[in-house]
């Protein structure tokens, strides 16, 4: 065999090894289904900096740490959209999107698009394919604060250089399998939120051995994985005052806009209403239980889209009384673990196994949404099922 042919034959089966090798990869990623909580351990690792966010439509771009394939140089930010029931964590509570300051630094668990919702994150110019990540569908997303707290990890001070402005820490408590787990050097200024107790305070008091909870964002050598110490957190006293505030933020938003959930089952009567059983998904402790207060009063329900926005549901709602109230063990990630059958005597359209809605508690003011949150048309709703990139 002449050379030339061995080396087409080589090539050939190197394609036809990559090919292979390709399709067991795309057989591995689980896809998300509808009414199904996506199994968070089968999901992708993504972290970097939140550079982009449609508040309205819970979706971000994010500058990816690292330089892989060139990308931090030659590459665009990584495009993604928040699944339904995706978490959002910010100083160590749930948050909304729009709750993490642009430039933070961000760790978030990824699927590929569930089936038909493949064109809601638009496909890359031909001249970046090769930087596509098809997992661009979030089903969590945290700050460092959030991300390392929660897996009870902190950072404990080993020595800090106001003039080289350097800040060097090493890992404590129990060590996050994803993010940085070893011990690190940080760019740290006179512009980092320092914070002792509830006040902003300088550099002079970081003290050596003292264990902290840091916020990230970017820094000059990112594509070689530096990174900015944002803000510092150097007490307990601190960190439980930013996040109870992060807390009552949420839960404000929560009553204003109802608790998002999805209905997993729909009884129609012969002559018109019928049960709904829902599913909440993961909200704070203190909704949960405005619920188990009133269980008894009334609910209303009203149909949102998968981006959670609703159309008018101060009006386009209605009422139903709760005939059940369950609770299920160790809920997924994304689901509070309550779930409602609830008895109507009128169904609204938008009441299908799958389907997402807002649920509110009786005693929640009814409060008029701004205009650009809420869908006004059917253009609208076409619209804000794709993502439309600012560049």
């Amino acid at each position: 065999m002449i050379p030339a042919t061995k080396r087409l034959l080589a090539i050939l089966l190197f394609l036809f090894a990559s090919s292979v090798f390709a399709r067991a990869q795309d057989q591995q990623d689980y896809v998300p289904e509808a009414g199904k909580f996506a199994p968070v351990a089968k999901s992708r690792y993504i972290a970097g900096e939140l550079v982009y966010i449609d508040s309205v439509n819970r979706r971000g771009g994010i500058r990816l740490e690292g330089d892989e394939k060139s990308r931090y140089h030659a590459g665009p930010v990584h495009w993604f959209a928040l699944l339904p029931y995706a978490t959002v964590w910010s100083n160590g509570a749930l948050a909304e999107i729009r709750d993490i300051p642009i430039g933070t630094h961000v760790h978030g668990y990824f699927f590929v698009p569930p089936k038909g919702e493949e064109d809601t994150i638009p496909p890359l110019p031909e001249h970046q394919k090769q930087f596509t990540i098809p997992h661009n569908h979030a089903v969590s997303l945290e700050d460092d604060f959030s991300f390392y707290q929660r897996r009870g990890q902190a950072w404990k001070v080993v020595s800090i250089d106001a003039e080289k402005e350097k800040i060097n820490v090493e890992p404590t408590g129990t060590k996050s399998k994803d993010g940085i787990n070893t011990p690190y050097t940080f760019d740290i200024d006179h512009r980092t939120r320092i914070w002792k107790s509830r006040r902003l305070s300088d550099l002079t008091d970081i003290q050596v051995g003292a264990t902290v909870q840091l916020n990230l964002g970017w820094a000059q050598g990112w594509g070689d994985r530096e990174f900015r110490v944002g803000e510092i957190w150097l007490d307990d006293e601190s960190r439980r005052f930013a996040t109870e505030f992060q807390r009552r933020m949420h839960v404000r938003y929560e009553r204003q806009r109802w608790s998002p959930a999805w209905i997993d089952h729909v009884e129609a009567f012969d002559f018109g209403g019928g049960i709904v059983t829902l599913t909440l998904f993961e909200v704070d402790q203190e909704i949960i239980d405005d619920f188990r207060k009133e269980k008894n009063d009334r609910i209303a329900v009203a149909v949102a889209e998968k981006t959670l926005r609703t159309w008018f549901h101060r009006a386009d709602r209605k009422f139903c009384k709760l005939v059940e109230w369950k609770e299920v063990d160790n809920p997924p990630l994304g689901s509070s673990g309550i779930q409602l059958r609830l008895k109507f005597v009128e169904l609204l359209a938008g009441y299908e196994p799958g389907a997402c809605v807002r649920v509110k508690c009786d005693s929640w003011k009814f409060v008029t949404m701004p205009s650009e949150e809420r869908l006004k048309s059917r253009a609208d709703q076409e619209r804000s099922a794709k993502m439309v990139l600012p560049w």
